[in-house]
């Protein structure tokens, strides 16, 4: 922890590939100090700033409740080795990690060659972690700045996705039962959506038509060729709809 860290890591994927779940359970099993900001919620750098501002005083020792104006950069420069000049953090790396970093790319053109550099304009011992659903060829600012350590999370495979959709079956049913239900589902819906939140909508949208013959008494939770004939048309109206949630 004492160890000065690589100034910034670039780390990118598609929706839903476990980017921003690996990054916080890493960084609360370990115990490292770190700020993790949404760049969504906080859409203009000074609501940036700030929330980084905030968010570092539960690490200060005086505990600030105060809040401090942040309006450029170098105001967020010179806050920052204030906070950071703090017992808690003295010799330890702390994490900044940004997700939907993109919405960085929409910020003052100084924002993001300045996160990328931010450990050697505070010389102090920080890691700016950039989260994205975009490669870095799209965010690389016209100047020059410092390129970052670049990691790629793939998408799950259908093996994966299988696995953690077949955890959330019913208590009411078996778990086999539900995981030929996720099996059918992604036989239908993997070639056009790897979402994992959006499959998780489907399944959950689904499962009542798959059980409709074995709620009725017409077949058993073993009789697969008489559930998939029931589940067919929906899944096929189903298909029509996917991300566009037209849910009647």
């Amino acid at each position: 922890r004492e160890q000065f860290s690589f100034p910034s890591i670039f780390i990118y994927g598609h929706r839903a590939s476990g980017k921003t779940y690996v990054m916080h359970t890493l960084l609360n099993t370990l115990q490292l100090p770190h700020v993790f900001v949404n760049c969504v919620e906080y859409f203009t750098s000074r609501l940036l700033l700030e929330e980084i501002l905030i968010q570092l005083q539960s690490y200060s020792e005086a505990e600030q409740t105060s809040h401090v104006p942040c309006d450029t950069l170098n105001d967020f420069v010179r806050l920052f080795k204030q906070a950071v000049a703090s017992g808690k953090l003295q010799d330890q790396t702390l994490y900044i990690v940004l997700d939907r970093a993109e919405q960085l790319r929409e910020m003052e053109a100084n924002i993001l060659p300045a996160f990328l550099r931010l450990q050697e304009l505070t010389d102090r011992n920080v890691t700016v972690i950039l989260l994205s659903e975009i490669v870095w060829e799209l965010f690389r600012p016209n100047t020059g700045c410092l390129e970052p350590v670049t990691l790629y999370f793939p998408d799950y495979s259908i093996g994966h996705l299988q696995k953690i959709l077949s955890q959330n079956h019913p208590p009411l049913y078996s778990a086999d039962f539900y995981a030929a239900y996720i099996n059918i589902l992604l036989g239908v819906f993997y070639m056009v959506c790897r979402d994992l939140k959006e499959l998780q909508h489907l399944a959950a949208l689904n499962f009542s038509k798959y059980c409709e013959p074995v709620v009725r008494g017409e077949a058993s939770e073993r009789d697969t060729r008489k559930l998939w004939k029931n589940i067919e048309p929906h899944l096929k109206k189903a298909m029509q709809t996917v991300y566009l949630r037209e849910i009647s």
